[in-house]
């Protein structure tokens, strides 16, 4: 039986898990051909989305290592 609060907490593996996600979201959208060959968003507009992602997961990867 292990005690209750060893390990990794749940907040930040969901921290980590979130941050790839966002990283992977804006991959995807700038590089996968489903969003080139399939989408109705233009080209620009998907990059800017894509900006935004990885942005937005780098400073919580910043903030997750920061403290």
């Amino acid at each position: 039986m292990t005690k209750k609060g060893s390990g990794i907490p749940f907040k930040s593996i969901w921290t980590i898990l979130m941050i790839v996600i966002y990283l992977m979201m804006a991959y995807m959208l700038v590089f996968s051909p489903l969003f080139r060959k399939y989408s109705t968003i233009p080209a620009e507009v998907r990059i800017g989305i894509a900006v935004i992602f990885a942005l937005y997961g780098l400073y919580r990867g910043y903030r997750f290592l920061k403290k």
